[in-house]
């Protein structure tokens, strides 16, 4: 299964052993998946974290999406933005909403890729799915685990996500940065087929 891709230089090409995902089919692949994983986490936070331990968070979000308002609205005004207060209950919810989206894009991600062998909703969409870069099989619950907690923590903060942006836009194989710490790539090709399994006589 050698890679067709004329982007890649023929040394990684030989070296790889499948072909790199096109970009705009595993950025909506991502986009695809980050939306099903933030509707979860969106349901567990209103249905169950929220109700049980903040009983008055509805509230506390309303009225400070409220002084955000009235800040914008003063800024359009005047032309300078007013120093915005931000309330010590609403910094107490960005702790367990940060912590449940963290966990539930870990748990959408690494769980998928293991139940099926390396894809999401996502991949599958788009025929993609997540490979070991030099012998094209299905990563293992190692290489599972490692490339999705920094996924995970790349779609939370900012500047991991530019480090991955950067490494699939710039770097030929369009590995992204937990590719490299996998040792994973993303790619449309099948897998390969498995072995056949030895007959043992009886």
């Amino acid at each position: 299964m050698t890679p067709t891709d004329t982007k890649v230089p023929p040394l990684l090409a030989n070296a790889l052993a499948a072909t790199p995902a096109p970009l705009l089919w595993r950025t909506l692949a991502l986009a695809l998946d980050t939306v099903l994983a933030g509707t979860i986490a969106a349901i567990l936070l209103t249905t169950v974290i929220f109700p049980q331990s903040y009983p008055n968070a509805e509230a506390v979000i309303q009225q400070q999406m409220h002084s955000f308002k009235l800040a914008f609205d003063q800024a359009r005004t005047t032309g300078q933005m007013p120093a915005v207060v931000v309330s010590q209950e609403y910094l107490d919810l960005t702790a367990p909403a940060t912590n449940t989206m963290f966990l539930v894009l870990l748990a959408y991600f690494a769980g998928s890729e293991l139940a099926t062998g390396g894809s999401t909703l996502g991949k599958r969409v788009f025929s993609l799915r997540a490979a070991r870069c030099w012998t094209a099989e299905p990563p293992t619950w190692v290489e599972c685990l490692v490339r999705n907690i920094f996924k995970a923590a790349s779609l939370m903060w900012i500047f991991l996500l530019a480090a991955n942006v950067v490494s699939v836009i710039l770097r030929p194989a369009r590995r992204a940065v937990h590719d490299y710490l996998a040792r994973t790539m993303v790619t449309g090709d099948a897998a390969p087929p498995k072995p056949p399994q030895p007959d043992h006589e009886s």
